[in-house]
């Protein structure tokens, strides 16, 4: 995700648990900006720190006050000391990012943690992430998936994508019954994006489930970006079910979509993952040479 986005979600988040917050957050929708401004500015300055964190917030969105990132930064990282989590997880994102502050990713992790300790689940899955990009921690994996964990267990939805990401790489941790699984309970809990039915088809396709690939594959529109990967898993299990025709069809409309050198180089990287997946079949070598892919498996 986009850091600006992130940081933006994660300050509407942090947005008024209570009544007098709802007012804070909702007051230039309703043009009553001069009305509490003076109420959040001494709040503040008196160390709330919800109306800390509002006063943030505005600076950021450049709503009710002018658009400032240093000030954004200065005003989460003083709700930060004073121990609310939700302004600890904003602490973070500002210190990952150097959004209005130098970067820095030890105090970036210093505030995940604080969070998450806390039991905040979007600063679990933050720190997760954070310690998953450690380079030389040879406890990075472990400590990352236990993080992912932790936030999926409190519920948080977005930690469910996340954990099927990991179980569906290619890597020592591949699981794709995992990886389904856990895409199952994001779509049940109503993560319905595009790469979320791609990494299904993904999923499905190594399982074996071919009519839900299809399924999957068939939610993405044609003019989403995603749109290229769903139909190149459509036509994958197409193939893999015997349709060789029919597939072949699709994989030329894929080739025009992405131009010869891109699809080449996918369908080589597919076919090297099914194969690993159990699922070899002989039309793969007829599309490999067809293709014009001159490196294939024994």
């Amino acid at each position: 995700m986009d850091t600006r986005i992130a940081l933006a979600c994660a300050l509407m988040l942090c947005a008024g648990a209570s009544h007098a917050n709802e007012q804070w957050r909702t007051a230039h929708l309703r043009n009553a900006c001069d009305v509490v401004l003076a109420e959040v500015r001494a709040a503040a300055a008196a160390g709330d720190a919800e109306a800390q964190l509002q006063m943030s917030d505005w600076h950021f969105f450049g709503t009710c006050l002018p658009k400032d990132d240093e000030s954004s930064a200065h005003w989460a990282l003083r709700a930060a000391e004073s121990g609310l989590p939700r302004a600890q997880v904003v602490a973070g994102q500002v210190s990952a990012s150097g959004l209005g502050v130098p970067k820095n990713d030890a105090e970036a992790r210093r505030w995940y943690t604080l969070a998450a300790d806390a039991g905040d689940p979007e600063a679990m899955l933050l720190l997760a992430r954070h310690i998953e990009a450690e380079s030389g921690n040879p406890l990075a994996a472990d400590l990352s998936l236990a993080w992912a964990n932790r936030a999926a267990d409190a519920g948080y939805a977005p930690a469910y994508v996340h954990l099927a990401s990991l179980y569906s790489g290619g890597g020592a941790q591949t699981d794709y019954a995992k990886s389904a699984q856990w895409l199952t309970r994001a779509i049940d809990a109503g993560y319905r994006e595009n790469a979320v039915w791609v990494a299904y088809s993904w999923a499905c396709l190594n399982l074996g489930r071919y009519d839900e690939v299809l399924d999957a594959a068939d939610k993405v529109p044609r003019d989403a970006p995603e749109f290229k990967a769903a139909q190149i898993n459509h036509a994958h299990a197409l193939l893999l079910n015997g349709q060789l025709g029919n597939a072949r069809e699709l994989y030329a409309a894929n080739m025009a979509l992405r131009g010869d050198d891109e699809f080449r180089r996918v369908l080589r990287d597919d076919f090297a993952e099914l194969r690993r997946s159990g699922l070899g079949h002989p039309g793969m070598t007829r599309i490999e040479r067809l293709f014009g892919i001159d490196t294939v498996a024994p």
